[in-house]
């Protein structure tokens, strides 16, 4: 009797593991009264290991080691909004986690080439911005619960996701405001990249035109200090001529004083917000007019919350400004 009871033990206790594994492993849960098990419909959730990623605080001069997930909230809430949309958060976290993956050497990236030792490092300017939990704390104050818990939620929601072309993670870029067109990589950076298309950006209301001021000496003055030339203050509107356009109607370059140079070079050397810029010239002045904000490349974040406003999901803004791609596991 007690060689059968055990027997009865074994089998329910078997049957029991069994439902927990299908119910792990579906997540679903168990079959409905009136639903068949189906085999083929199990939905396995790879397991994400805690990364621990090092990372070069430019503000402090440290390095610092976190775990990957922590440091994509950092990331967050020093590159968008927390009271962006969801959904536009969590392309932000997928977008951000991507560019950490693809920098890490076990996944054969070279770390951050500015800063040895680290995988990445805080500044925008280089890598992506981060800030830290006291930043954000002060930055939001009595909203920071609210806040951190929505940063928190879009990474949680997307954990593990990256964007993938031909099976490895993508060389990614994104900006603030678009100009209603995104631009192809190959006019800002050192080469074109297949899922960086020219392609359409909701910015809506966001999208206005802002100006910025020189004396006509400030702009020579400039100018010098870049390239040696006999720029002359008192006839700058004979001496600065637009050359032409790229497909997504931002400058292309611009010959200034004789001199040919990029419109990204241009707007560096003068602080500008984007390449779609004009000029005019006044009898002592000169001011630009640019449209956008960012290099253009990428998702718009401010088109990303646009999209998510109007029903967009995380993966349905990543696929128009990433075409091409693959949201997959890493």
């Amino acid at each position: 009797m007690r060689r059968y009871a055990s027997v009865i033990l074994i089998a329910f206790a078997f049957l029991l593991i069994f439902a927990v594994v299908v119910s792990r492993f579906s997540g679903e849960g168990s079959p409905g009264p009136n639903e068949t098990f189906d085999p083929d419909k199990i939905i396995i959730v790879p397991e994400t290991d805690d990364i621990e990623i090092t990372m070069y605080n430019h503000r402090t001069g440290k390095l610092e080691k976190m775990p990957l997930e922590e440091y994509l909230i950092g990331v967050l809430a020093g590159e968008m909004p927390a009271s962006y949309e969801m959904e536009a958060l969590k392309a932000q976290a997928v977008a951000a986690r991507t560019l950490i993956i693809s920098k890490l050497k076990r996944f054969g990236g070279k770390g951050c080439s500015k800063n040895p030792g680290a995988d990445v490092c805080s500044s925008y300017a280089h890598c992506q911005e981060w800030i830290p939990l006291e930043s954000m704390q002060k930055n939001w104050g009595g909203s920071f619960d609210k806040y951190y818990g929505r940063l928190k939620q879009a990474v949680n929601e997307t954990v593990g996701l990256i964007m993938k072309y031909e099976g490895k993670p993508i060389e990614v870029f994104y900006h603030s405001t678009s100009n209603g067109k995104t631009e192809d990589a190959g006019e800002v950076f050192s080469r074109s990249l297949p899922y960086y298309k020219v392609v359409s950006s909701p910015e809506g209301e966001d999208l206005t035109r802002t100006g910025v001021t020189f004396s006509n000496k400030e702009f020579v003055d400039i100018f010098s200090r870049h390239y040696k030339n006999s720029l002359n203050p008192n006839n700058l509107a004979n001496q600065v001529k637009i050359n032409g356009y790229t497909k997504s109607g931002r400058v292309k370059s611009i010959t200034v004083g004789g001199i040919t140079l990029r419109a990204t070079d241009f707007r560096m050397m003068y602080g500008l917000n984007s390449t779609d810029f004009t000029l005019q010239f006044g009898k002592s002045s000169v001011t630009i007019y640019t449209k956008g904000f960012g290099h253009g490349v990428g998702m718009s974040q401010v088109g990303a919350d646009r999209m998510a406003k109007a029903g967009s999901t995380f993966r349905d803004i990543l696929l128009h400004y990433y075409q091409g791609v693959a949201i997959e596991h890493y």
